[in-house]
């Protein structure tokens, strides 16, 4: 079975398949196109729904192997009530957030309040693919030019990602696999990956270890 038998848009199906990644946003348009776009990077198929109280509705049995929350060119007010929604959709899934910025509070924000991702629709495509990859992996991601930035209260997005969990075992495998020498072309092939997943587990061990470099995180772990 190819990619388009297995990934199908839903539209307005009562029927939710056992098991899925579902896409929110309200604007049809929009939502089409980002299923889309993003379908390639799942292995399940890619339900939408305009609001996280309609994926809310399903039965209590389907859960997502991925709920990605659309809050692209979204108000405060929306930006507000999607952060106290947040609590409810991870129970369904580990969710990343797709934002219009590249934004350290908002990132932080998101994560703080159970996000596994934050990914600002200015990075490319690839890196954003990458990214849902790795948090379906387990992991948890934000840009990397966030780390160090903090708001009034010193609260670092460092932080809130340590807080978020430690290593994954997709990453712990990887910080193995590193300590043996490996490059990330044979730990992508060892491990059934993509190389540009094996890149930002790697991105974010370091950042996790606070590493400087591969030595270092072997060092560190």
């Amino acid at each position: 079975m190819d990619t388009a038998d297995r990934l199908k848009v839903n539209h307005g199906s009562n029927a939710t398949p056992d098991n899925f990644a579902a896409l929110i946003e309200s604007r049809p348009f929009l939502r089409e196109c980002i299923c889309r776009s993003m379908q390639s990077a799942f292995s399940v198929p890619l339900v939408t729904f305009s609001t996280l109280s309609e994926l809310g509705d399903q039965p209590r049995g389907a859960s997502a192997a991925l709920v990605i929350l659309s809050l692209i060119e979204a108000s405060k007010e929306a930006w507000a009530t999607a952060l106290k929604d947040l609590s409810g959709a991870v129970s369904r899934g580990p969710v990343v957030v797709l934002s219009s910025a590249n934004d350290s509070d908002l990132a932080r924000a998101a994560i703080q309040h159970g996000a596994k991702g934050y990914i600002p629709v200015t990075m490319g495509f690839e890196v954003a693919v990458a990214a849902i990859r790795f948090v379906l992996a387990g992991g948890t991601y934000a840009p990397t030019d966030h780390f160090l930035a903090a708001d009034q209260s010193g609260v670092s997005l460092a932080l809130a990602l340590r807080q978020a969990g430690a290593l994954t075992s997709r990453e712990t495998s990887v910080v193995s696999a590193i300590k043996n020498g490996k490059s990330n072309k044979v730990i992508a092939y060892d491990l059934n990956m993509c190389e540009s997943t094996v890149k930002v587990h790697v991105r974010n061990i370091m950042k996790k270890l606070n590493a400087k470099n591969r030595t270092d995180v072997a060092m560190r772990a």
